[in-house]
């Protein structure tokens, strides 16, 4: 896309260019065959050259900086793919769950690519306790990690259980929904800045569902069940969450709807790829478009498109994505400790399985066992360096553009 938008500029550019050139033949001209409006006409080129002059200017030393910033961007990425050893790679595509592997050596060894804190990392803890353990894994990294939560508000909220009696209590996307978009934007600016104090810098929201049902799990951390209501919650939400550098994480694609529960079971959505695209597409879709930099995929089976495997385990879902929405973020596969999965495989084969069905990141309960199942993939020919280096490269631009890595002339 920036190639393109490049493309665009140089070629107005040399529109622009062009512009001025027919302006001087014609002042040429001009001064041939009426002599007595040279002056007048020349005077009148001139300006116009000038006021052409700065506009052209900037526009190249904009496109220069641009592209200046891209070189940056891939021979820091280059670099880092050619230092780091294919453990590192693999563990840039984790984010790390389990408090047993969130540790100095499995940090200072594999340089996973992040970690997510649950309530107990908040419950009874101050705001300063939070952050001084944030700044010490981060001192542990040469990559810095992406530090995640899910902070969305009502039933799903860690930061209710933190120490200090002045933090709110957040209202669900339901709730909140309904008062508007100023309500909207200041929950989540108070979100926000709590989150960003603390050094996490990724929420895994907002959820970008559409769910009818009462009686349906993600009812209440649905903004509700009309498409352009829900596409209108997490524009507001992204958009709040970008000025505060805070990154952002629309889920569950292709759209939970109205199931089950995963985290216990088997969930399967029998309706058709059109109801998809009329409907539960289109706040993911609002979310890319509004520079979403994370789109989690769910365990939700999609019937009309592959009836074998869940969404965050098939091909066919994920190029759905990549394909039809146009996102060229980074892709993360909802949980695989859950029941939905684990009653049919087991870690191992399903971080294969999830990678191969082009996840660049799982969320790993059992650090050695996603290693292993990735590593195995790796070993049978199934999951390729080519594979690996694109997701590692989305992970490395998703950190260079939000700031976790800061390029300087020596590139970090």
């Amino acid at each position: 896309k920036k190639v393109l938008l490049i493309t665009i500029i140089l070629l107005a550019y040399i529109g622009v260019i062009c512009f001025g050139v027919m302006l001087v033949i014609s002042d040429s001209w001009l001064g041939q065959s009426v002599s007595l409006s040279h002056n007048v006409i020349g005077e009148a080129v001139a300006s116009q050259k000038l006021q052409l002059q700065q506009p052209v200017k900037n526009t190249l030393e904009w496109v220069e900086q641009e592209s200046s910033g891209e070189k940056k961007v891939v021979e820091y990425i280059e670099k880092k793919l050619e230092e780091m050893t294919l453990e590192q790679k693999l563990a840039q595509m984790m984010i790390l769950t389990n408090e047993l592997d969130i540790h100095a050596s499995n940090l200072q060894t594999y340089q996973p690519g992040g970690i997510i804190f649950f309530e107990v990392d908040f419950s009874g803890k101050t705001m300063n306790q939070v952050g001084s353990r944030i700044d010490t894994l981060q001192s542990y990294m040469q990559i810095p990690l992406f530090v995640g939560v899910d902070e969305e508000g009502g039933d799903v909220s860690r930061l209710k259980t933190l120490a200090e009696s002045n933090i709110p209590v957040f209202k669900g996307a339901r709730v909140l929904a309904t008062e508007g978009e100023d309500a909207v934007k200041q929950d989540t600016l108070q979100k926000m800045q709590y989150l960003k104090e603390m050094g996490l810098n990724l929420n895994f929201a907002p959820v970008a569902d559409i769910v009818n049902s009462g009686s349906s799990y993600m009812y209440a951390r649905s903004a509700g069940g009309d498409a352009e209501v829900v596409s209108e919650y997490v524009e507001n939400v992204l958009s709040v969450m970008q000025e505060q550098q805070v990154m952002g994480c629309i889920k569950h694609f292709p759209g939970y709807g109205d199931n089950v529960n995963t985290h216990d079971g088997f969930a399967h959505d029998s309706r058709t790829l059109a109801e998809y695209k009329e409907k539960d597409f289109l706040p993911f879709q609002a979310g890319i478009e509004a520079g979403a930099d994370m789109v989690m995929v769910s365990h939700i089976v999609m019937e009309s498109v592959d009836k074998n495997n869940s969404a965050s385990l098939s091909v066919k879902v994920h190029d759905i994505l990549r394909d039809d929405l146009d996102f060229d973020g980074v892709v993360i596969a909802d949980d695989l400790n859950m029941q939905a999965i684990l009653k049919t495989m087991t870690i191992e084969e399903a971080t294969a399985k999830a990678f191969l069905a082009g996840n660049d990141m799982i969320f790993s309960a059992d650090f050695a066992a996603s290693m292993k199942g990735a590593m195995n993939a790796v070993k049978q020919g199934t999951l390729s360096e080519e594979q690996i280096h694109e997701s590692v490269s989305r992970i490395l631009r998703m950190k260079i553009e939000n700031g976790l890595i800061v390029l300087d002339e020596g590139h970090e």
